[in-house]
């Protein structure tokens, strides 16, 4: 079977607002620019390498044991020279090293854990060899708090002076910066003889130190060594107690999460399983106690609130936690909406930030970062999330705690978004370190005409319309649900308009397809594009139009045989390696299937879920990356990565949890206590089971079956609570008639 990887040379753990990012040998040093101990995007240790008598031990073997734990097996001594027993000795004598020790005699293996707040180390050193041996083993050490966008830029911003203070077995390095108050405790127990010194080894010197022991080790004799790391931020500072609660919540929520069974597919379960342990481990457990969920957007790059991706992958994976992230991140956004105009961090009154960073260079606003709102997707998927949250708990209070945000989030729309009163939403960025382009793609090349050129500010581009269309239009349902007619009314009649507008406007008769953008000049930019795709998936492409758009968006140009790519192969800028000139990115693509199954085009939503599921078992751990290559798959058996993929990324987990719910046909109103559903599964996918679904106030484990004949069928194992299931084709699908839909009710009477 065909692999890839992505950032071959690093290994990576992570755990609340900590991360760990070490080599391939479990080591961080400068050798690797962005190796190191993070804690809220700043490095609290840049060194953390094991020495054993002063040098590194060989490496064996490293394993990733879940998202918080990684291992690493070493010898020391390892030989240097070999015979005729192939890597191993051709003799009956043991050679040994400049200290006397006999060659491969300690087994070593290295272990970190990261916490919330904390990193511990244990190393387990057995001695195997004949003979007693005497070894300083331990860590060195040193500090440097760099921001992560710092050492990913290898560029650095800020600095200060870094005190460091030693007694015995302990060491302490202090950012003395006067505003940012930053320390690194690090501790070493259970051994009797500590060893705690300076380091010269590292510029400046006085931020180093060794911290371990001095052994002796009889023959199989074994020993540890263990070293706790605590980071504290005198700002919002995580003391014990904190990280123990913290800790409770998320492992509360892990335990109620819903589990995916796939008996028919083994491989299929085990994909979901571990794109699923990934969304689960990224929560920042960070800020008010309801807001201790809300997702960071991946690792190790992206360690940090971003708008749209935390609603994105919310709504995405809302079938497995009864919407609780989802809400967490409702919570932790809709505080920090802006009521207020700001250049600097592209601030207008109702808009939700598109990126929240804790970094040095946020706090010390040396950059926009630390809430910065260039971004036209994160509050309309606020408004978009909001309705998905009521489908799945019902909770008229939720409905009620965010009502005023999104009421505010529309009006900003209305007031600000739509800048020249045209109908279209468009975007010009004012802060001069923001982003140009505050659509989906936010690259600053993202957006060009026909002949590669750059199209100019303000841009309306075709998905934001989507985003709108689509906000307004779940809104006016949650206006009808709280009993506000005459609301529901006018944002039902101003999304309706929009939706004409736009398939009069945009609609590219030649290609058979919607343009990209509109320029300032309202030029259509005639691009043939990925975010179509979403525009398919938020509604607004009228019944006319959407036959001839998705079969236009599976031609080979646009469908590269994993997946629909960024921009056609066809224009003059395309670059199946560049961020959004023809790359793919899954999260898009799980969308773009929602909206294929929505309306009725169920072999394409199948063609690219199965190619999704193809695309994962490439990768370990089935991460697909960031985004991945737009090579055509007839020409190659990989896709290729973009040069700076991330690995673990928040939407791209999420995604599965998506395609699952896409192909069950899942539509939850949990209002009404009723979860109405419409399988369709394919024949690599034969069974699925829900166990311990959470909808409203009610649980319940489904089975859905295809039978031999190819039709899919849903049997309810085990239910507590008020819940009416109802097999029902999607509401607007162009694909089923009177006929269908009575059909589906005697399969659901049938097989009740």
């Amino acid at each position: 079977m065909p692999s890839a990887q992505v950032r071959s040379g690093q290994q990576y753990a992570w755990h609340g607002q900590s991360l760990l990012v070490t080599d391939d040998r479990g080591d961080c040093t400068e050798a690797d620019a962005l190796s190191g101990f993070y804690f809220r995007e700043a490095r609290f240790l840049r060194r953390l390498r094991v020495l054993i008598n002063g040098t590194a031990p060989w490496l064996c073997e490293s394993a990733s044991e879940s998202p918080q734990v990684v291992h690493f097996a070493y010898v020391h001594p390892e030989m240097t020279s070999f015979g005729g027993g192939g890597s191993g000795a051709s003799g009956e004598d043991v050679g040994q090293d400049a200290s006397g020790i006999p060659h491969r005699a300690l087994d070593i293996r290295l272990r970190y854990s990261v916490g919330i707040a904390s990193l511990e180390a244990t190393l387990d050193i057995v001695n195997h060899s004949r003979s007693t041996v005497s070894i300083d083993a331990g860590w060195e050490l040193s500090a440097d708090f760099a921001d992560i966008q710092e050492a990913l830029g290898d560029n650095g911003q800020q600095s200060a002076p870094v005190e460091r203070t030693m007694s015995a077995g302990a060491v302490t390095f202090a950012y003395r910066h006067p505003e940012l108050s930053y320390t690194t405790r690090v501790s070493l127990d259970s051994v009797d003889v500590i060893r705690t010194a300076a380091h010269d080894d590292v510029d400046p010197p006085e931020a180093a130190a060794f911290l371990g022991a001095r052994l002796k080790l009889a023959p199989q004799e074994a020993t540890s060594l263990r070293l706790r790391v605590a980071a504290v931020d005198d700002r919002d500072a995580v003391d014990e107690r904190g990280e123990h609660a913290r800790e409770a919540v998320w492992t509360s929520w892990l335990n109620r999460l819903t589990r995916i069974d796939t008996p028919g597919n083994t491989l299929a379960e085990a994909i979901l399983r571990s794109n699923i342990s990934d969304l689960a481990s990224l929560p920042l457990l960070q800020g008010e106690r309801d807001e201790w969920l809300t997702p960071q957007a991946g690792m190790p790059l992206y360690p940090a609130l971003f708008g749209r991706d935390a609603f994105t992958a919310g709504w995405h994976a809302a079938m497995i936690d009864r919407a609780e992230f989802l809400e967490a991140a409702l919570n932790r956004l809709g505080r920090l909406q802006s009521a207020r105009v700001d250049d600097w961090r592209d601030e207008q009154p109702g808009r939700i930030p598109y990126q929240v960073r804790q970094g040095p260079l946020a706090r010390l606003n040396l950059n926009p970062y630390s809430a910065y709102y260039a971004d036209f997707a994160s509050p309309l998927m606020f408004v978009i999330s909001l309705a998905q949250l009521y489908a799945w708990t019902g909770d008229d209070a939720l409905l009620r705690r965010h009502w005023d945000v999104a009421r505010r989030i529309l009006d900003w729309a209305r007031d600000y978004g739509d800048m020249d009163g045209d109908g279209y939403l468009e975007y010009l960025t004012r802060s001069p370190m923001g982003t140009k382009n505050q659509g989906w793609k936010d690259s600053g090349n993202a957006i060009l005409y026909d002949d590669g050129s750059p199209v100019p500010s303000p841009i309306a581009t075709c998905e934001l319309q989507g985003y709108w269309f689509a906000a307004q239009q779940v809104f006016s349902v949650l206006c009808r649900a709280m009993g506000n007619d005459d609301d529901a009314k006018a944002h039902w009649s101003s999304a309706m308009e929009l939706k004409q507008r736009f398939n009069r406007d945009w609609w590219l008769e030649g290609d058979r397809f919607f343009a990209l953008a509109m320029d300032p000049e309202k030029r259509l930019v005639r691009a043939l594009s990925s975010n179509v795709g979403q525009c398919i998936a938020t509604g607004i492409i009228d019944d006319e139009h959407l036959p001839r758009t998705i079969d236009r968006l599976f031609a080979p140009d646009l469908y590269s045989g994993w997946m629909i790519r960024t921009l056609t192969s066809e224009h003059s800028a395309y670059n199946p390696i560049d961020y959004h000139l023809g790359s793919i990115w899954a999260v898009e693509n799980a969308t773009i299937v929602f909206g294929l199954r929505r309306f009725g085009f169920d072999e394409r939503a199948l063609q690219l879920t199965r190619s999704m599921f193809e695309l994962a078992q490439l990768y370990p751990n089935f991460r697909i990356p960031e985004c991945v290559g737009g090579f055509a798959r007839r020409e190659r058996p990989f896709p290729a990565a973009y040069p700076r993929s991330n690995p673990v990324q928040l939407w791209n987990a999420s995604a599965f949890a998506l395609l699952i719910h896409t192909m069950l046909g899942l539509q939850p109103v949990a209002p009404l206590d009723l979860l109405a559903f419409d399988p369709v599964l394919p024949a690599w996918l034969p069974e699925v089971i829900l166990r311990e679904l959470r909808i409203g106030h009610a649980t319940a484990t489904i089975r859905f079956w295809r039978d031999d004949s190819g039709d899919s069928h849903a049997e309810v194992i085990q239910k507590t609570g008020t819940l009416h299931l109802v097999k029902q084709p999607p509401l607007e699908s162009l694909s089923v008639g009177k006929r269908d839909r009575f059909a589906a009710l005697l399969d659901r009477m049938l097989h009740h």
